[in-house]
């Protein structure tokens, strides 16, 4: 800091347009030094603020008065001047007196460049987020919009459906479907914003106005009357009338440039609202593995909305998995928050129904059946006969319950029908966790998969653990619990094990039917993230042809005979 003070004296001493330096404190006890900087006579009041953290966090220079706006390189946030150094390129070497000269440079840009034609350079480009941060109504234009108006009409307006959510402060709008009856096109919005019965967003209907030239219209746009009369005059005015409107338009040039307005109809006279468009499109990029295309083609049964269900069946959402079959007979419930996908917006729901929501909210074009059923408990014979069908026309089945009565259920439909299966748990206390899988014809029955993990664990040294199916367990009057974090990185893991089982049976990634992952330093595991594979038996060869005894054929005709006229 001495370093710091002799600069600035040094400075002041040879620059005539540096005065005051009256050194001091914020009201957040960081050092400052209070300074005037005179550009054409003007004197501009200054601070330079020195962090806590100088100099490795960078110092800056803001007006002292708060509501001063010096340059366009300013944040209005906190009035921080945009100088030659900040948090992108800062190093310890740069000085107050440094900063001061920028300012001074940057003050005498914006005063003397107009008047000879040059504006005060910038040294970077603000991110997309950077930009839209201060926005608070924003327009999320997407891939699907921008192909659909480059395809579109441009003769007349265009019905159109917009969406908006409202997360104070900010409603952010996306056009949920262009045109109007059969010809109308749907843009793969979830249901819960584009439809206005779901009541989970503002719906509004509108037009997409073709108008090459705005230069007339303020910008933003307040006066929906103003707005009016220059579409009128260009007739391109989409209503029949004079009165105010309530709706949504998107002007649209050439270019395909876009300026989103909100109309309501308002005593106050200011009735539209001025939306940032904000460009979303993807520009064909992939963010999906090649691999996972052959997902797309899939269906998968889920058992188990728990804390590692939910999870897996949101991730295989994720991945481009189209087709769901969940199954669980409960509901969320307060507790439940602390591992489940969920939050507090399913309470009270069924599971089977609060993750589908969730599902498609990820992949609105999910087909997702829901199941509210006691695997393995007390339900309808019939009804446990349907469920156990449509698990057995499943591509997949996870098996996320911790239930050895539900496994083994499981196991024998899925070896009857020769469905592969993969299921987990997490042990008690959180310290690792568990995975398994049967595909058929890689691997033995599921039975016999679970049965040489047992004969694995007998081997090993007892575990401080019961069984993990709640996620708790006590020993010794100590309490062992998983957390979320164990539960996730269970189902990140299950996650790419199902998927492995989709598309990787002739050249699986993983190689074993089962495993024991380590999340910390115990028992068997002696580091985090320590794995153990376990060897277990695979598919038998396929047998022969079964030949058929002389008793067998005498069955057969008596049954033939029996169920003929059937």
């Amino acid at each position: 800091m001495r370093a710091e003070t002799r600069g600035l004296d040094g400075l002041a001493s040879i620059s005539p347009w540096l005065t005051k330096l009256a050194w001091g404190l914020t009201e957040s006890k960081d050092v400052c030094v209070d300074f005037d900087i005179t550009v054409n006579e003007k004197v501009h009041e200054a601070v330079l603020v020195y962090p806590a953290l100088f100099p490795e966090a960078p110092a800056y220079v803001r007006p002292r008065k708060s509501d001063e706006a010096w340059s366009a390189h300013q944040y209005p946030s906190t009035g921080t001047l945009c100088l030659e150094w900040g948090p992108d390129n800062w190093h310890a070497g740069v000085t107050g007196a440094d900063l001061v000269v920028s300012t001074h440079m940057l003050l005498a840009y914006e005063k003397f460049g107009p008047a000879i034609g040059i504006t005060a350079p910038s040294r970077h480009e603000q991110t997309l987020g950077q930009r839209v941060r201060v926005e608070t109504s924003r327009f999320i234009v997407t891939q699907q919009l921008q192909s659909a108006l480059m395809a579109a009409s441009r003769e007349t307006s265009i019905a159109l459906s917009v969406g908006t959510l409202h997360r104070r402060p900010e409603f952010v709008a996306v056009a949920t479907q262009l045109g109007e009856g059969e010809a109308a096109l749907e843009f793969g919005v979830p249901k819960e914003i584009s439809d206005p019965n779901a009541f989970a967003s503002w719906v509004r209907k509108g037009f997409v106005v073709w108008c090459d030239e705005w230069a007339s219209l303020p910008n933003p746009v307040k006066d929906q009357a103003v707005l009016r009369d220059v579409l009128k005059a260009k007739g391109r005015w989409p209503w029949q009338d004079d009165e105010q409107q309530a709706g949504f338009l998107l002007l649209a040039d050439g270019q395909l440039r876009l300026r989103p307005i909100a109309l309501f109809k308002s005593a106050e006279g200011s009735t539209a609202v001025e939306y940032f468009a904000v460009d979303c499109a993807d520009k064909g990029q992939v963010r999906q593995p090649e691999r996972n295309a052959v997902l797309q083609q899939k269906r998968i049964a889920i058992v188990g909305l728990g804390s590692v269900g939910s999870k897996v069946a949101v991730s295989l959402a994720r991945s481009g998995v189209p087709r769901f079959l969940l199954i669980d007979d409960d509901f969320l419930k307060p507790s439940n928050l602390l591992r489940n996908q969920l939050d507090w917006s399913s309470m009270g729901y069924d599971k089977v129904d609060a993750v589908q929501s969730a599902i498609r909210l990820v992949h609105p074009a999910a087909d997702v059946a829901c199941r509210s059923f006691r695997f393995a408990g007390q339900e309808s014979s019939s009804y446990n006969t349907t469920v156990l069908e449509q698990i057995a026309a499943c591509d997949l089945v996870v098996d996320a319950t911790a239930s050895q009565k539900v496994f083994s259920s499981i196991a024998a439909i899925c070896t009857r029908r020769k469905v592969p299966i993969v299921w987990g748990e997490v042990f008690a206390g959180g310290i690792g966790a568990l995975m398994a899988r049967s595909l058929p014809g890689l691997d033995a029955a599921p039975l016999e998969v679970r049965k040489a993990v047992h004969e694995y664990l007998a081997g090993m040294p007892e575990a401080p653990f019961k069984h993990a199916q709640n996620y708790d367990a006590e020993v010794e009057e100590a309490v062992f619990v998983a957390g979320d974090a164990e539960v996730s990185s269970l189902a990140a893991s299950l996650t790419q094990f199902a998927i492995d089982a989709l598309i990787g049976k002739d050249a699986p990634r993983f190689p074993h039917a089962a495993y024991l992952i380590g999340f910390q330093k115990a028992w068997i595991f002696e580091a985090p993230f320590d794995t153990h594979p376990i060897a277990c038996p695979r598919a038998a060869e396929a047998p022969e042809a079964p030949t058929f005894s002389d008793e067998s054929l005498v069955a057969l005709g008596e049954l033939i005979d029996m169920f003929g006229e059937h």
